[in-house]
């Protein structure tokens, strides 16, 4: 992934703007001429949350393998619990004791593990704020937070799109991304991962461009 497209998140200059401008988009269209109907017909906004990692990773988890209104209420008896959400607060509480909430066995190890982490002294805690991962590339991010166990690539991959407006973030692994490619290019098929690797080529250094891209032909019907 390139580092020359690299967004510096802060509150000053990300905060509910949209980071699909007009000379981004116009950029892709030029690299990729044969999406540019699809590019004109889809709503492209995206604004960054500006989320800590340890706040977006925790509820990401959370949410995993779950239906929106049922990973919500286990998310806000998760808050109610541990408080303010810190990692202080949450190793204040034992697995046992965060698995009342409804978190799984599982993810209350995980969810610990993101914590312990983040936490003072933990392997991550001087990356632990939106200013302190300006510095670094999106693959040095997910280098680095998928060494918590229980953190996976993709996981990290919607906190660089979601959350720190990262514009060289291709989800070829995602499902949905997966499916829109074959909508896109009129596949006989679903292409694997690989294969949208290699169909994406020429989205690079935009690859977030693409896979939004993916999402909002699925979305559109």
């Amino acid at each position: 992934m390139s580092s020359t497209l690299k967004i510096i998140p802060s509150a000053g200059n990300l905060a509910m703007t949209n980071i699909f401008r007009k000379k981004t988009l116009d950029r892709f269209t030029h690299q990729v001429p044969e999406l540019k109907n699809a590019l004109e017909r889809a709503e492209m906004k995206l604004e960054p949350t500006l989320q800590p990692p340890f706040e977006m990773l925790t509820r990401s988890i959370t949410f995993q393998q779950l239906a929106y209104k049922a990973a919500r209420t286990i998310y806000e008896r998760f808050l109610a619990l541990v408080g303010k959400l810190t990692p202080a607060r949450v190793l204040a509480k034992t697995q046992e004791e965060l698995r009342t909430a409804g978190l799984s066995r599982q993810k209350a190890s995980y969810i610990h593990n993101v914590a312990e982490a983040f936490g003072r002294g933990g392997f991550l805690w001087k990356y632990r704020t939106i200013e302190s991962l300006a510095n670094l590339s999106s693959k040095e991010i997910v280098d680095l937070f998928t060494q918590i166990k229980g953190v996976g690539e993709w996981t990290v991959q919607m906190y660089l799109i979601f959350s720190l407006g990262r514009l060289d973030v291709l989800s070829s692994g995602d499902l949905g991304v997966r499916k829109g490619v074959q909508k896109l290019y009129n596949l006989g098929e679903m292409p694997t991962q690989k294969q949208v690797d290699e169909i994406a080529k020429n989205w690079h250094p935009l690859g977030t461009v693409g896979t939004f891209l993916a999402w909002r032909v699925l979305d559109d019907g």
